[in-house]
């Protein structure tokens, strides 16, 4: 009986190990969301509903527009891009994507509770199967996120501010991006 017990005391304190390191990580390396309750009083997004929304061309589409963010690489070039915000389970993504359709990438913004973490993110139609190993490095330098409140479920509307400053590679190939912008949309 006592080797069920020691055994059941290791596994216990294993437990809370894990959610020890859980909780740290989520309170140490994700950042707090800002909320203004005010930002979907701000003119520019009445201004969005009389724009459309560009392509990556520059041509316009159809849509009205969503947001103005926009990225530089080493101050030598700009991007539009477009959001895509889902309610999944445990956490608020926000999608800022840029791409033809086949393939794309831009930034992943997981929001759980108040707090929010940036990482990378790109899509393809044609997927190799050893195409996590040559993910490139990137580091997270600033970020900042601003929403109008601090929960939202399916349906609701949501107007946001955005602004991340990244390193991508390192050693001599490392290069940075900034990007920032207001945004609009409905959860999905």
């Amino acid at each position: 009986m006592s080797k069920i017990k020691k055994f059941g005391k290791y596994v216990l304190i294993a437990i809370i190990g894990f959610l020890l390191f859980i909780s740290g990580k989520y309170l140490f390396f994700w950042s707090s969301v800002e909320i203004d309750h005010n930002l979907s009083r701000k003119t520019l997004f009445k201004d969005f509903n009389h724009q459309k929304q560009e392509y990556i061309d520059g041509g316009d589409s159809d849509e009205i527009k969503t947001n103005n963010f926009r990225v530089k690489i080493d101050s030598l070039s700009t991007e539009s891009y477009g959001y895509y915000i889902q309610d999944n389970p445990l956490s608020l993504e926000i999608r800022i994507v840029t791409g033809d359709g086949y393939s794309g990438g831009g930034y992943s913004i997981k929001i759980i509770g108040n707090r929010y973490q940036v990482s990378p993110y790109h899509y393809t139609d044609s997927p190799r199967f050893f195409d996590f190993i040559n993910e490139d490095y990137y580091k997270i330098i600033n970020s900042k996120v601003i929403l109008n409140k601090d929960s939202y479920k399916k349906g609701d509307s949501i107007f946001g501010y955005t602004e991340l400053k990244v390193q991508k590679r390192y050693g001599p190939e490392k290069y940075f991006v900034e990007g920032k912008g207001y945004f609009k949309g409905v959860v999905n």
